[in-house]
C-alpha cells in the first residue's frame, strides 16, 4: 500500500468535505436562530458542522504536511529559474502572493466583488429569521423550563399541564433545549405550544444581533414596516435606505444600534 496515494486521496476527500461544511457555515442562520428552531441543513446541524468543520482542518494540516514532504522535489522545482537556480521570488511566486494579499485585504476592506459575496451570505442567514423567527429573549433555550416560564410570565403549573398532555417528557429543572432534544422538538415547538395555549399573540422583540442586518430586516424583526423604521430613525436626525447596514450607519452617527433602538422605546426583553 502507498502511503502517498493514500495522503493525495485523504485531501482529495478532505476537500470534498470542508468545502460542503464550508457551504453549510456560510448559509446557517445566525446561532441565536439556530439553536432556537433546531436548524439543520442534509442532517446536519450548525454546531455539528461547524465541529466537523474543525476536526477536519487539523486532518488537512497534517496531509498537507505529508503531502508537502512526498512532493518536495516538484514543489521546489516550481521556484527555479532557468538555470536551475532555487529562486524563492519567481513570478509565478509574486501572483499566488498577490492573490493571497488580494483576497485578504478585499474581504477586511469589505470592498467588492468580496462584499458582495459576503452579503449574499448575509442575506441568505437573515432569511432563515424570517421563517423561523427568534427567541423571546436572548438564548432563551439555555434558560430551564421553570425560569423560562418566569421570564414569559406563563403559569408554571398550566405550562407543565401543558406539556404533559402534549406527551413531552420534561423535568422542570432541564433547559428547554435539553427538553427539546430529548423529545426531538426544537425550542421554539415548545414556545409556540404554550405561546398557543396562553394566547399570546403578537412578537417578542429581541433585539441582540440586529447589527449586520440591513435596515429593512431590522425592521422586520421589530415587527413594523421598513418605512416606519426610516422614519423613525429620521426622527432621531438619522438618514437611512433600507439596504443600509444597522452597524454601519450607527458608527456614521457616532452611536450604536443598542442605543439608537433604546432610543426608540425597544427594550431588550431580560
Amino acid at each position: 500500500m502507498s502511503f502517498k496515494k493514500v495522503t493525495s486521496l485523504t485531501m482529495l476527500w478532505i476537500m470534498l468535505v470542508m468545502t460542503y461544511t464550508g457551504i453549510v457555515l456560510f448559509i446557517a442562520p445566525p446561532g441565536r436562530v439556530a439553536n432556537w428552531s433546531n436548524w439543520y441543513f442534509l442532517g446536519l446541524t450548525k454546531e455539528s458542522s461547524a465541529q466537523i468543520h474543525s476536526t477536519f482542518m487539523v486532518l488537512f494540516i497534517a496531509m498537507t504536511l505529508f503531502h508537502i514532504f512526498y512532493n518536495w522535489k516538484p514543489l521546489t522545482s516550481y521556484m527555479k529559474n532557468k538555470t536551475r537556480q532555487m529562486v524563492f521570488f519567481t513570478k509565478e511566486m509574486f501572483v499566488a502572493i498577490f492573490l493571497i494579499i488580494l483576497f485578504i485585504f478585499g474581504t477586511l476592506s469589505y470592498l467588492p466583488p468580496f462584499s458582495s459575496f459576503l452579503n449574499f451570505g448575509e442575506s441568505i442567514k437573515n432569511s432563515w429569521e424570517k421563517e423561523y423567527g427568534l427567541a423571546p429573549y436572548s438564548h432563551a433555550e439555555l434558560s430551564s423550563f421553570k425560569d423560562f416560564c418566569r421570564k414569559l410570565n406563563f403559569d408554571l403549573e398550566k405550562s407543565k399541564e401543558i406539556l404533559s398532555s402534549n406527551n413531552i417528557i420534561f423535568i422542570e429543572t432541564q433547559s428547554l433545549q435539553q427538553i427539546a432534544q430529548n423529545n426531538k422538538l426544537s425550542p421554539q415547538f415548545i414556545y409556540n405550544l404554550l405561546k398557543k395555549n396562553f394566547g399570546v399573540e403578537g412578537k417578542i422583540v429581541q433585539l441582540s444581533g440586529l447589527g449586520k442586518k440591513s435596515i429593512e430586516d431590522v425592521a422586520i424583526s421589530l415587527n413594523i414596516s421598513t418605512q416606519e423604521f426610516i422614519s423613525k430613525l429620521e426622527n432621531l436626525g438619522i438618514e437611512a435606505k433600507k439596504d443600509d447596514k444597522f452597524k454601519l450607519l450607527s458608527e456614521k452617527y457616532n452611536t450604536s444600534p443598542m442605543s439608537i433602538l433604546e432610543k426608540l422605546g425597544f427594550r431588550e426583553k431580560k
